[in-house]
């Protein structure tokens, strides 16, 4: 199914029963909705779950600017949700997918149940203005890998499993090094402006134990910080960890989900 709102269209699936609560999910860079495929035979059980591809992404259409990247997918997911004709989701994100996840929770408040975040990054408080000293040094970075290995690379720095990894790599190929490079870019300007207030909805913070050490450093800040959080962390897992450990992840996902419907 295909949703369109001012100019921009994006690919969703609806799964499930139509049970209470909704999960949506939102993936990371350069990947797309299949980045979930393993916990929805499961989910779609008990939840109704809708997958998206974001902008630039899958069967979505291309954003032409993308600066303002993640309040564009905010706006996108909540104006998704209304066209559903669904009140409220407990928002799922992954990495990129958990900035957006901060900004619908910020801006739209009302459409969220609960926020859960797969290797993310919090915004409140804002990153140190030096993270800006890194963009002008992501192209030349990304760029100084041949194609032919910058995919290979990133997956293989980034996942545990071979499954995972092949994922990986085919879907970032797909996407392609330039939205790879422009969506990176955004991500580190957010981080740097951050949100003036914490989520304050219930929140689930997962990394795996494999995760680089500042993204563990990012979420179990991003835990001291939220009023309202768990962290928890999946073993045998890296930055997709409910990629490399579907089980574990779903388990906890699960117990969060048990505390709010109560």
């Amino acid at each position: 199914m295909i949703y369109t709102h001012k100019g921009h269209s994006i690919y969703y699936e609806v799964k499930g029963e139509g049970n209470t609560p909704t999960l949506l999910f939102l993936h990371g860079v350069t990947m797309n909705h299949k980045t979930f495929d393993s916990l929805v035979s499961e989910l779609e059980k008990v939840y109704r779950v809708i997958l998206v591809d974001l902008p630039s992404h899958g069967h979505s259409s291309y954003l032409r600017n993308h600066r303002d990247y993640s309040k564009t997918c905010a706006q996108l997911a909540a104006g998704l949700l209304n066209h559903l004709n669904i009140e409220q989701a407990v928002f799922v994100g992954q990495s990129l997918g958990s900035l957006i996840v901060s900004h619908i929770a910020y801006l739209y408040p009302e459409k969220v149940l609960a926020t859960v975040h797969i290797g993310g990054a919090g915004l409140y408080p804002k990153a140190s203005r030096l993270y800006k000293v890194m963009l002008p040094f992501v192209s030349p970075l990304i760029f100084a890998i041949p194609k032919r290995k910058l995919f290979q690379v990133f997956a293989r720095h980034k996942a545990l499993t071979e499954e995972t990894r092949s994922y990986m790599e085919q879907a970032s190929s797909e996407t392609g090094r330039r939205v790879m490079i422009d969506v990176t870019k955004s991500m580190i300007r957010e981080m740097a402006e951050g949100l003036p207030t914490p989520v304050k909805q219930p929140s689930l913070i997962v990394y795996g134990d494999h995760e680089a050490g500042f993204v563990k450093r990012m979420s179990r800040k991003m835990n001291e910080t939220l009023p309202d959080s768990r962290l928890r962390v999946i073993s045998q897992a890296h930055h997709i960890a409910n990629q490399d450990n579907p089980i574990d992840f779903n388990r906890e996902l699960n117990q969060f989900i048990e505390t709010l419907v109560k």
